[in-house]
């Protein structure tokens, strides 16, 4: 019996993915559980195992795009034919690549013959359809932009000069990229299929523009989202955190490794969760009801070039200040590198986003759906405070927490923020209360 393999939701935002590469060749055996091919949202790139022992066999061609759901191929039994599909899906006509040929029994809209006219002499289209050269790939030299023989010529010679696998010429040409301006990382600088689309991702813009597209499209789409669906109230609150710059230190010795803010900040607030579960829940709307988290899972903010994505710290109530800091680092990493699965970026409960590193003294963060609250930790400056009478220089911390008032009311929201203060100005208070759920305490 055939068995589908479907585009995946990566994403509470994601409508539809593309498809980057087949790790299969149509008509390879392939066993359940082998990687099959590779998927790619605006924000992370997944592969897609095999569902069944079989045959593979492709539906969609690499570098095209279908919605969440649709089918993208199947795994056949030996001899089994291909099933047809009633309908394939596809993305919207502005985002989904153009087909190579329009069969001819099928009229061109007349707005669509009007897009894909290009001004041109006589004798330069002759010569571009003997060297199979796209007329809205030349820029034309001639009269308003005609383009003459001598352009095509040119195109074509430096078309020539570059050295590209066919696939990657392929996709180049149906996005409408010019080669010469993408560098090869292939045999002798040869540019791959990889490289394109890393071109692809990161579209060539003026420097008075960036692209509206991709990882900020989808931001975009739900920061809004999460301002247009919630009743959003910011809390702010300044800690003394001179006893935490001290335990910081501390650690950092004992280990021999630097230990950051944001680590110990993921475990205060893990820890504080236990005590307040709304501020970890989630309103489901269609059941009209709020579900408690089964696990505390801290999402961590990670800035890129790009835009923001949160990898999402399992269980970090149950784990050591040692091991939030190792996974956040290897978090980072490979956010930076592309290379997080979809459970390292799903799941969360609970959001932190640092910007103290930019000298921000106080903000309001922007929920992250579905979750109900985020913390947004500032910038550290030292003041002079009067203690026990005695006139000190103190290290301190504002902290901004956003509630999702429809779940949780200001007085909640203000006790889960007060007791984040609390662990912050007496950092032993994280270690006293220990991982919980059965675990070993901090070593």
């Amino acid at each position: 019996m055939a068995t589908k393999v479907i585009m995946p939701k990566l994403g509470m935002a994601m409508k539809d993915g593309k498809v980057v590469k087949w790790l299969k060749d149509d008509g390879d055996q392939v066993q359940k559980g082998e990687p099959l091919v590779v998927v790619m949202s605006k924000k992370i790139t997944y592969k897609i195992e095999a569902p069944a022992d079989g045959v593979a066999r492709h539906v969609v061609a690499p570098n095209e795009s279908r919605p969440v759901g649709a089918v993208i191929g199947f795994v056949l039994q030996p001899g089994e034919e291909m099933p047809e599909l009633e309908e394939v899906p596809s993305v919207p006509a502005e985002e989904a690549p153009a087909p190579e040929v329009a069969k001819a029994e099928e009229p061109v809209p007349e707005e669509e013959v009007e897009r894909r006219f290009v001004p041109a002499s006589p004798a330069a289209r002759r010569r571009a359809e003997q060297l199979g050269v796209d007329l809205t790939q030349v820029e034309g030299s001639g009269p308003d932009g005609l383009v003459t023989e001598d352009d095509v010529d040119r195109f074509h010679e430096e078309r020539a000069a570059v050295r590209a696998s066919p696939l990657a010429r392929r996709i180049a040409e149906e996005e409408g990229l010019d080669l010469t301006r993408i560098e090869g990382t292939g045999p002798e600088g040869r540019i791959v299929e990889e490289d394109v689309l890393r071109a692809l991702e990161r579209p060539e813009a003026p420097p008075s523009a960036v692209p509206f597209a991709g990882m900020r499209q989808a931001i975009a789409e739900q920061m809004a989202c999460s301002l247009r669906s919630m009743a959003q109230l910011t809390l702010t609150a300044t800690a003394d955190v001179t006893e935490l710059k001290r335990t910081r230190q501390a650690l950092g010795e004992r280990w021999d490794r630097k230990v950051s803010y944001t680590d110990l900040l993921v475990k205060a607030v893990a820890v504080a969760l236990r005590d307040h579960p709304m501020l970890g829940a989630q309103l489901d709307e269609q059941a009209d009801q709020i579900l408690l988290p089964e696990e505390i899972n801290v999402g961590v903010a990670v800035a890129l070039d790009e835009g923001l994505i949160v990898p999402v710290v399992h269980d970090a109530d149950r784990l050591t200040i040692l091991e939030i800091s190792d996974r956040i680092q290897d978090l980072a990493r490979r956010a930076r590198a592309n290379e997080l699965s979809v459970d390292e970026v799903s799941g969360g409960v609970f959001t932190l986003t640092n910007l103290g590193m930019y000298g921000v003294d106080a903000f309001t963060p922007i929920i992250n759906p579905p979750e109900v609250a985020i913390l947004g930790v500032g910038t550290i400056a030292e003041e002079l405070a009067l203690i026990d009478g005695q006139v000190a220089a103190r290290s301190k911390m504002v902290l901004s927490l956003t509630i999702d008032h429809r779940v949780v009311d200001g007085a909640p929201g203000a006790a889960f923020l007060q007791t984040v203060v609390q662990f912050l100005e007496h950092p032993a208070l994280i270690f006293a209360e220990g991982p919980g759920r059965g675990e070993a305490g901090e070593g």
